[in-house]
């Protein structure tokens, strides 16, 4: 994932002068607002991180995973969706989330102060006026590839092997991040 700054460098390599204003002024501002939607990587996580709640609590009683339920789901999908546990667990704060998963063993330590630290980031979005900086976004995206990693072993049959290294890179790239975090060096992908 390129930043900003780097795309702007490369643009400038690339453009005369004139073009390159006319770039910083008309297109770099459009790129930023498309790429400062902070809420779509983190909707990710949370639905991801529900999905995985809810799978470990049996609320999926079959192969079928479900984002959201209508009124009559409970006559129509009762042998393969727990309504109840599932209107339940939606209500769920995304700090309980998290704290299940880990007891359960679902994630990791890295994993799980990972993800609590991309809470408390994403929790400023209720703060007046709060915005999200780049390393924000960064790190909402690349809690969303953790999360996608987890997810993919705990929700799909891909085999024990194929879990248990999908779970282990992403404790490794949770505690890459981490160390970043604490250092406060920018975090980058890869």
């Amino acid at each position: 994932m390129k930043t900003i700054e780097d795309l702007r460098n490369l643009v400038k390599l690339n453009l005369c002068e004139s073009c390159f204003q006319k770039y910083k002024a008309l297109v770099e501002p459009s790129i930023r607002e498309w790429l400062f939607e902070p809420i779509s990587d983190w909707k990710k996580v949370e639905s991801h991180v529900t999905q995985m709640v809810m799978k470990t609590n049996g609320v999926f009683k079959g192969k079928m995973i479900f984002i959201s339920l209508d009124k009559g789901s409970n006559e129509k999908y009762s042998d393969e969706v727990d309504v109840n546990g599932f209107q339940e667990i939606k209500k769920w704060s995304f700090k309980r989330k998290i704290d299940y998963l880990h007891k359960k063993g679902i994630l990791q330590d890295a994993s799980y102060r990972f993800l609590d630290k991309a809470r408390e980031v994403r929790n400023r979005i209720h703060d007046e006026f709060a915005q999200f900086s780049e390393q924000d976004l960064t790190l909402f995206y690349i809690a969303s590839v953790v999360t996608y990693q987890i997810w993919s072993a705990t929700m799909l049959e891909w085999g024990e092997d194929i879990s248990v290294f999908l779970k282990s890179n992403a404790e490794k790239v949770a505690e890459q991040c981490l160390l970043k975090i604490n250092g406060s060096e920018s975090i980058r992908p890869g």
